[in-house]
């Protein structure tokens, strides 16, 4: 069960075996980064902020400057009078800055004035470096205000005064008393990470104000996506629910109020389904889809129909699936992934029409198997006829057919043989049959 904390869960990069851990011992190394195996499912409405540079060369560790910082300073441009900035490469321009509550990825390198080589670097450890801004935020104060004035992409140099770094002692010997810092930094991508208590700080009276809740229903909905991408399902789910259940009972003042609340509960929904599915809880995922019929006015999206498609598939309700995978491939002819999924449902249905035939031939065969073992048995009923005729003097005895079956008839055929009887059919009646004693005189 997860907790909702503040930690993210660390992943691993290989999975670690049991028999060796508790044996002879397992090596194990942390995968660093928190988007390393991201979650495609969530492209479904662009859960990840893409970041399309390409690639970039690994820097070199040589300090951009070794001259006196007051030189620099007239080269850059003051942020304040702690900071001051040179743009190096410009950021994506269509992209805003790095926020509030977001999760950033960067590379960086850390100088002291007229030295060469860096202090820190993230490229010595050869890693990005990832954290997140905003309040409590555990990276030096001057590095977090340094690339919250940049872009995805953009590489900078900033000038960093002590006060912002560490402060008036330092850490001697490597990490100078009052000793201001040359940062080279670059933005590579971040995400908004929203924020888990949205809803603490709501006063009771607001609760059912779509001007106050929509605001804090969209930061909840940042904090699902965020906990998805560190797989922390259990928390996201937690998040989406308390955004859907805050919009619904909110008082809708005119028709925008309600056009945003429908479009945000669509898409908390949706997701909602891409989470119970990861959990394996396909019957939440068909619940989840009848509010979004409703939503929709009975015309969810194709993904929405994916989602209940692989529930209805894990229900084993295999016709249902194919149906609404068809569905989905209507509105998506081109996508492969659909295509997949009724390719492998019309193998699952041929596969268990197969198994029902050979299940319903091996009970047949089963009981006609049952049958001819029973011939070799009569009815104790017929047995004991045979033995009251025999020591009877009546010559014959009849009886009618319809209380027997046709093995009891055939074994009744065999003992009159072995009796010196014989078993005749009434001309008149082939129901009626007649066991007699053979004339052999």
């Amino acid at each position: 069960m997860e907790d909702n904390f503040s930690y993210c869960t660390q992943m691993l990069k290989e999975p670690l075996q049991l028999g060796k851990l508790v044996g002879s011992g397992s090596q194990f190394e942390v995968e660093q980064s928190p988007f390393g195996a991201g979650d495609d499912d969530f492209n479904v409405d662009e859960m990840e902020d893409s970041d399309n540079a390409p690639d970039v060369d690994e820097e070199e560790l040589a300090s951009p400057w070794t001259q006196s910082f007051e030189e620099l300073k007239k080269l850059m441009e003051p942020i304040n009078e702690n900071i001051f900035k040179r743009i190096t490469r410009e950021g994506h321009q269509g992209r805003g800055l790095v926020p509030d509550k977001a999760r950033v990825a960067v590379r960086y390198s850390g100088y002291w004035e007229g030295e060469s080589s860096p202090f820190d670097s993230s490229l010595m450890r050869r890693n990005k470096f990832y954290f997140e801004t905003g309040a409590g935020c555990d990276v030096l104060e001057g590095l977090q205000a340094a690339v919250l004035t940049m872009r995805p992409y953009e590489k900078a140099e900033f000038i960093i005064s002590y006060k912002l770094l560490f402060h008036e002692m330092g850490c001697p010997p490597r990490i100078k008393p009052r000793s201001d810092g040359l940062f080279k930094i670059e933005v590579l991508h971040f995400t908004l990470i929203g924020d888990s208590d949205a809803f603490a700080s709501m006063a009771a009276v607001d609760q059912d104000k779509f001007a106050i809740v929509y605001p804090k229903a969209l930061d909840m909905h940042m904090h699902g996506k965020d906990c998805v991408k560190r797989f922390r399902y259990r928390n996201a789910i937690t998040a989406f629910e308390r955004a859907v259940s805050s919009l619904n009972y909110c008082r809708l003042a005119n028709d925008e109020d309600e056009r945003k609340q429908i479009a945000l509960l669509i898409t908390l929904n949706q997701n909602l389904m891409i989470c119970y599915n990861k959990l394996h809880n396909p019957q939440r995922v068909c619940i989840t889809m009848k509010a979004l019929r409703r939503l929709t006015e009975n015309k969810p999206s194709c993904k929405a129909l994916y989602q209940e498609g692989c529930a209805l598939s894990a229900l084993g309700e295999y016709e249902d699936a194919r149906c609404i995978f068809m569905q989905a491939q209507a509105k998506q002819p081109d996508n492969n992934e659909i295509s997949a999924k009724i390719t492998d449902l019309d193998k699952k249905i041929k596969k268990y029409k197969e198994a029902s035939q050979d299940i319903w031939t091996r009970a047949l065969s089963g009981q006609k198997f049952k049958e001819v073992k029973d011939e070799t048995k009569c009815n104790p009923s017929l047995e004991e006829l045979v033995k009251v005729l025999e020591t009877s003097e009546k010559s014959s005895v009849e009886f009618l057919r319809g209380a027997y079956i046709n093995s009891d008839i055939v074994m009744l055929s065999k003992m009159a043989k072995e009796h010196k009887m014989k078993l005749t059919v009434s001309a008149i009646d082939e129901n009626e049959l007649t066991l007699s004693k053979l004339n052999l005189h």
